[in-house]
């Protein structure tokens, strides 16, 4: 029996992760923009939603 995985095959799989996650993320933060009376907390959200827009864009990095 083979017990190894090949990373070749996980590799596109955890970047594909990420991705989703990252797009997941930016969704959630801009829905939350518009529950936020404060300005400081609706620019935070902002630059959060970009930043995993980026991250999404960017191969899925952090």
């Amino acid at each position: 029996m083979h017990s190894a995985m090949d990373a070749s095959n996980t590799a596109p799989l955890a970047v594909s992760h990420q991705k989703s996650y990252h797009k997941s993320a930016a969704l959630y933060a801009a829905r939350m923009i518009r529950l936020q009376y404060a300005d400081a907390s609706k620019a935070a959200l902002r630059r959060e939603c970009v930043e995993h827009l980026r991250a999404s864009l960017y191969g899925g990095e952090a």
